[in-house]
């Protein structure tokens, strides 16, 4: 797809977002990885799916020519896509219609080198598996709490895809059969639990940041919503640690700055519940990488996926 050879350690990734679009530089250094650069512009959501795309290939192009050469792209997607086709399939908050558009094609024939899809929280996952709070941990999960709640599993230090890209949607397993109806379609999924419109009305809040904020100021309400979302996330951990027996959780995401609050009723949970395996040695620490985990993570990503791949000045 007039990809040109040139060596490069550098690899850009784009973190496609309802409202902004974020990018990351980063680099392989010995046995490592830098981040060299970071930034973001508004998604142009008005434009439809080809404008995004088209918005896509530019932002790709301006990194490049500043911090270039780079040797492959990764592209965050917040939903689902198709890795064989090179196709988005579904974007739950980007409602725009994708049907027909070879995303990874249409930027192959700009950029000139191998671009990769990747879920914007597998992507956070990663991100923090390299460069953050999962750095050391052998087997990692990873959950982002925002207009949803994503997740990501690592396992002896690589990030785990399933056969599709979908492996690791910890968000969506069922915690209630009869539970509050999720925006996939389920009942009782962890989401419908945890996801930011409803942690902001189970804290009596018009928004997460507001929720956090009364929560930091003693509101009771804010304090007792914020330990019912804990105890559901908690569950929802819990079987996952039960299942992994991993050595490390990130958790991220606007509600994640609650801190130690959050944090205490998540443990408290797996403390309860994590019998046959034991929960004191698994480490529940909050997400370092902030906004920028997700861009972050599609650069490794491109990067991992494509070994050494072709570069682009």
């Amino acid at each position: 797809m007039g990809q040109r050879v040139v060596t490069s350690t550098r690899h850009l990734g784009l973190d496609l977002g309802g409202t902004l679009l974020k990018w990351a530089v980063v680099e392989s250094t010995d046995g490592g990885w830098d981040r060299l650069a970071t930034d973001l512009v508004p998604t142009r959501l008005d434009a439809g799916a080809d404008g995004i795309v088209d918005q896509l290939a530019e932002t790709a192009t301006a990194a490049a020519a500043d911090w270039g050469p780079i040797a492959s792209v990764g592209l965050g997607i917040p939903g689902r896509y198709d890795a064989a086709g090179g196709r988005v399939t579904l974007t739950p908050n980007i409602p725009v219609r994708w049907a027909g558009i070879r995303v990874v094609e249409r930027l192959e024939t700009v950029v000139h080198v191998p671009v990769h899809l990747v879920n914007d929280a597998r992507a956070f996952t990663l991100a923090e598996l390299r460069l953050g709070a999962g750095r050391g941990a052998q087997t990692l999960v990873g959950m982002t709490l925002g207009t949803g709640v994503g997740g990501g599993i690592a396992i002896w230090g690589k990030l785990y895809l399933g056969r599709d890209g979908a492996g690791g949607e910890i968000g969506h397993q069922t915690i209630d059969p009869d539970g509050p109806l999720c925006n996939c379609g389920n009942r009782g999924c962890v989401e419908a639990f945890a996801r930011a419109d409803v942690i902001a009305a189970t804290c009596g809040a018009s928004s997460v940041e507001e929720a956090v904020r009364a929560v930091a100021d003693g509101d009771a309400r804010a304090l007792d919503g914020l330990a019912q979302v804990g105890r559901y996330l908690g569950i929802g951990i819990a079987n996952i640690v039960t299942v992994l027996t991993p050595d490390r959780v990130v958790v991220g995401g606007g509600v994640a700055a609650a801190g130690e609050i959050l944090f205490a009723s998540i443990r408290a949970e797996l403390d309860r519940r994590v019998l046959m395996t034991g929960s004191a040695t698994v480490k529940l620490v909050p997400a370092e990488l902030g906004i920028w985990a997700g861009a972050i993570g599609a650069a490794i990503h491109g990067a991992e996926a494509g070994e050494r791949a072709p570069g682009l000045s």
